[in-house]
C-alpha cells in the first residue's frame, strides 16, 4: 500500500514541476525540444483522407401521435370550432331581441337666418357689382386709361468724326492673313513644322554580344490534365456528377 502511494505522489510532483517550469523555460531549451519532436516524427506520407460522403436519411417520415388514454392515435392540429356564430341580442324590458344599430331618423337641416326676426333660408351673397374698367382724369375729365404706345421710331447708329453726321458701321478687318516665317541666318523664309525623319526601330537583344531581333517567348508547355492518386495510382480527375437520391419506401427519389 505504501509503495503505491509513494509512487503516485512522486508522479504527481513530477507532473506539477513540468507544468510550472514550462512557462518559464528558456527559449533555447524550447527550441531544442521542438527540434527533437520534429526529428522523432516519421517521414512517411500521411494517409489519404477519404472523400466526405453525405449520409442518406433512411428514417421514414413520422406522423405526430398522442395517447391521452394510453391508446396511440394520430395527432390532429387544433380542434375544429363547432360552436355556431352568435348574433348580438339585447333585453331592455326582459325580452331578448336582436340587437340592431340605431338608424339616424333626423332629417337633414337647411341653413337659415333671421335678420329681422323672420326665419328665411340662408343663401351665400352673390356679387352684383359690375366689372369696372380702369380710368383716369388728368384734366378733371374721366376717360379710359390706356397704356401708352411707344411712337418714337427706331434710330440708326451714327457718328460725326469731322462734324458731318454719317451712319456708323463696324470696322471690317482689312489686314491680310500672315504666314509664319523664320530668319535663322537673317534671310526670311516660311516656317514649316519639322517632319520626323528617324525611321522606326525594331526591338533587339544581345545575350551573347551578338545583336539579334527580340521576339516575345512563345509558351511551349503543353496543357496539363488534372489527375489524382487516391491509392498511389495516377488516374484522371473527374468531377463527381452523381445526383443524391434516397429510397425511404423502396422507391428511388431525389434527395
Amino acid at each position: 500500500m505504501f509503495p503505491r502511494t509513494a509512487l503516485f505522489a512522486l508522479l504527481s510532483a513530477f507532473v506539477a514541476v513540468q507544468v510550472l517550469a514550462a512557462p518559464t523555460m528558456p527559449m533555447p531549451m524550447k527550441l531544442a525540444m521542438r527540434d527533437r519532436e520534429l526529428d522523432q516524427r516519421s517521414a512517411e506520407p500521411l494517409d489519404t483522407i477519404p472523400v466526405y460522403k453525405r449520409a442518406v436519411n433512411t428514417i421514414p417520415e413520422q406522423n405526430s401521435v398522442k395517447a391521452p388514454n394510453g391508446v396511440i392515435e394520430p395527432y390532429r392540429r387544433r380542434a375544429v370550432n363547432t360552436i355556431p356564430e352568435q348574433n348580438s341580442v339585447k333585453a331592455p324590458n326582459g325580452v331578448i331581441e336582436p340587437y340592431r344599430r340605431a338608424v339616424n331618423t333626423i332629417p337633414e337641416q337647411n341653413s337659415v337666418k333671421a335678420p329681422n326676426g323672420v326665419i328665411e333660408p340662408y343663401r351665400r351673397a352673390v356679387n352684383t357689382i359690375p366689372e369696372q374698367n380702369s380710368v383716369k382724369a388728368p384734366n378733371g375729365v374721366i376717360e379710359p386709361y390706356r397704356r401708352a404706345v411707344n411712337t418714337i421710331p427706331e434710330q440708326n447708329s451714327v457718328k460725326a468724326p469731322n462734324g458731318v453726321i454719317e451712319p456708323y458701321r463696324r470696322a471690317v478687318n482689312t489686314i491680310p492673313e500672315q504666314n509664319s516665317v523664320k530668319a535663322p541666318n537673317g534671310v526670311i523664309e516660311p516656317y514649316r513644322r519639322a517632319v520626323n525623319t528617324i525611321p522606326e526601330q525594331n526591338s533587339v537583344k544581345a545575350p551573347n554580344g551578338v545583336i539579334e531581333p527580340y521576339r516575345r517567348a512563345v509558351n511551349t508547355i503543353p496543357e496539363q490534365n488534372s489527375v489524382k492518386a487516391p491509392n498511389g495510382v495516377i488516374e484522371p480527375y473527374r468531377r463527381d456528377t452523381s445526383i443524391p437520391t434516397r429510397a425511404p419506401n423502396g422507391i428511388i427519389e431525389l434527395y
